[in-house]
């Protein structure tokens, strides 16, 4: 747990490093929100229910019954002044109103704190509307609210515009094709409107779910006050200097040095957010503001806190964030939609209370070949066809906090396909145990259908602790990418390489050797402690009669040939729990010498008077000739079974033989007079 007095000499001393302007003293309740919308209605009636959640805060008048939705042909920079006869507005009508309670039962006023004096809060209200929308090369959608408080980041009191595209008219080069399309979809649980912890490394989504399955692109971006109107942004002042590090004690003394000069937010720096590097006693202090484009989260450490009322704005944040589709339609990817959210960032002091730690997935299948990464998001690459679980655990930096870990499902239908239990038809790929201790665990369990690969599934979570006057959130994303590669190989008798080592495909015999081939999965050998079956199919590339492989089984894991020429032997492995589709080939040549002489006679009969290996199946061949010391005495570069020991004493010379694709063979051959 934290010590107060060197946090709050920190956060006091920080107050003092900005130049802020004072406030006018004026309220108002918009906060943040978003505009999306949806197909509804059969194919082509371009029917669109259209929704904008509208935060604001709770403390004043009731929000309005209903709200303006401007839609207007054209994109964002070029509706604002087109004539066209299909523009037009409709009326957005309000729902129940909803508030947030992010406070703890025992703070005075309740959780909802929705009150003149009391503390910040939030408020969701939805509006709604269904509307035609014809097909267009790009719509768009807005709806203006006037008026967001004070905030620290861009200037106080400016009007705030939700804004939504939609391109349902796509410019196909065999002419244009009409579409449907449903916007991304932002999940209830990851609120506009976060509350985080001054000093405390925390991170923030504004992910969605693709409904219809589209390709999509996160980004940041400038609040808008107007069609095609960006607001400004507010500039700050730290005066450089030093602080006491959180970690200064007595024993151990630590400060920090702040960098001093004017600097300006910007949407990829829209808070004051630092991270500390160097060593004690004198650490140094660097803008940190972690932007995560894939997944559509954002990781910083609010830097600055003010004590005083909710209505100064100086601890609120404007944040914005776009998700941009795109459909790929003939090989080639179009924009089809755009959403933003408007996000507002509160700090606040969270005294003794630390924000969940972030979650850490845990393998639990040893022979699995998941590839996991904990960083910015919980990523999890899996292989089609083989079996991973793991352990999603959820921890707090206060052991006594109790978790509740909240989570939305993918809405593709073919999430359900990552993990299929035949005896268990109800089964998901990700569940909970233990929701609401100080230890939940999530059961991440993956069996990914070959139809798969390539594919990216997205599982936002929200870890909140029970933490009084104000519990903390840390949101996440499990991201779960599903690949495919190859897991069967073959080995040679009397070779054990590491699973998934690389070793050559290929070796060398004599002409009716035997040789030994092993088909081996590199994949789990069980799964949920049931034992996996695999059927084997052997062939070949040459007959029967030439390759050896009809004289034994060719549907067991071993062979045993003895080929006539050379050979590439292939095999087709499947597991039995699994479709067709799951199964893998693998190969193996080999090559096939005919048996080198152990000696030869160059005497003239026309009999055994050259070294004769050369086999016309084989490609170009290397051949080195050495002495008994070990010093080279001749080679080729591609030779053609012509050496007669020409300017060579009788006696034992060795031979490497090294053919085109790098194989090697030697031995010893004698030259006799």
């Amino acid at each position: 747990m934290k010590h107060r007095l060197p946090v709050y000499f920190f956060w006091l001393t920080a107050c003092c490093l900005l130049l802020l302007s004072a406030p006018r003293a004026w309220a108002t309740h918009a906060q943040g929100g978003e505009l999306t919308y949806e197909a509804i209605g059969p194919p082509g009636s371009n029917r669109y229910r259209v929704t904008c959640r509208f935060f604001r805060d709770c403390s004043g008048n009731e929000a309005n019954p209903e709200l303006t939705l401007n839609c207007r042909v054209g994109s964002p920079a070029t509706s604002c002044n087109t004539v066209d006869v299909r523009n037009f507005s409709a009326t957005l009508l309000r729902g129940p109103l909803t508030a947030g309670s992010p406070w703890c039962a025992n703070v005075p006023g309740g959780p909802t704190q929705c009150l003149v004096n009391g503390l910040t809060n939030y408020e969701t209200a939805r509006y709604t509307a269904e509307i035609t929308l014809p097909p267009a090369p790009e719509w768009t959608l807005s709806v203006e609210i006037s008026n967001r408080p004070s905030l620290a980041n861009i200037p106080s009191y400016t009007d705030l515009r939700y804004e939504a595209t939609l391109n349902n008219l796509l410019p196909l080069p065999g002419g244009p094709l009409a579409i449907s399309n449903t916007s991304p979809q932002y999940q209830d649980q990851d609120i506009p409107v976060p509350f985080v912890c001054v000093g405390q490394r925390t991170q923030i989504t504004f992910s969605t779910i693709e409904p219809d399955g589209d390709s999509l692109v996160y980004s940041l971006d400038r609040p808008l006050q107007g069609c095609n109107q960006f607001t400004t942004y507010e500039s700050y002042s730290p005066l450089g200097g030093l602080i006491l590090d959180p970690s200064n004690s007595p024993t151990t003394p630590c400060v920090v040095t702040i960098p001093g000069g004017t600097a300006v937010y910007s949407p990829t720096f829209p808070i004051g957010s630092y991270t500390f590097g160097g060593s004690c006693p004198v650490r140094t202090a660097t803008p940190f503001f972690a932007f995560n484009a894939q997944a559509g989260n954002f990781t910083f450490t609010p830097a600055f806190y003010f004590p005083g009322p909710s209505s100064d704005g100086r601890n609120k944040y404007a944040v914005v964030g776009k998700v941009t589709e795109y459909r790929r339609v003939g090989g080639r990817y179009y924009k089809v939609g755009s959403v933003r959210r408007d996000m507002l960032v509160v700090v606040i002091d969270c005294g003794g209370n630390q924000v969940p730690n972030a979650p850490r997935a845990v393998p639990m299948v040893r022979e699995a070949n998941q590839v996991v990464t904990n960083t910015d998001s919980t990523i999890v690459v899996a292989q089609t066809c083989e079996y991973t679980e793991l352990d999603i655990n959820f921890r707090d930096p206060n052991p006594a906090d109790q978790l509740t870990v909240t989570f939305a499902e993918p809405t593709q239908p073919a999430y359900a396909a990552l993990y299929r239990d035949p005896s268990n038809i109800t089964a998901r790929p990700f569940t909970l145990q233990g929701n609401g201790t100080n230890a939940p665990v999530g059961k991440l369990r993956l069996r990914p259908d070959i139809s798969l690969a390539g594919r990216t599934f997205r599982i936002p979570v929200r870890i909140e602790d029970d933490a009084c006057p104000v519990r903390a959130v840390q949101n996440r994303i499990i991201v779960v990418q599903v690949a495919r590669r190859s897991f069967a190989d073959v080995v040679v008798a009397g070779t054990n390489p590491p699973k998934g080592s690389r070793f050559r495909r290929d070796t060398l015999v004599a002409r009716r050797d035997e040789i030994s081939l092993t088909a081996r999965p590199n994949r789990p050998l069980t799964v949920n402690n049931i034992p996996v079956g695999y059927t084997y199919s052997w062939r070949a590339s040459t007959p029967a009669g030439t390759s050896g492989l009809g004289a034994g089984p060719v549907n067991s894991a071993s062979i045993r040939v003895r080929p006539g020429t050379t050979t590439r032997y292939s095999v087709t492995v499947t597991p039995t729990e699994l479709s067709q589709g799951c199964a893998d080939t693998a190969s193996f040549v080999v090559r096939v010498v005919p048996q080198v002489p152990n000696a030869f006679t160059p005497n003239g009969d026309g009999v055994n008077d050259v070294f004769v290996i050369k086999d016309p199946a084989l490609p170009a061949q290397r051949l080195e000739i050495f002495n008994r010391w070990g010093r080279k005495v001749a080679e080729w570069a591609d030779y053609q079974n012509n050496w007669d020991g020409a300017g060579h004493d009788a006696g034992v010379y060795y031979y490497q033989i090294t053919l085109g694709n790098g194989t090697r063979r030697k031995g010893w051959v004698e030259l006799m007079r």
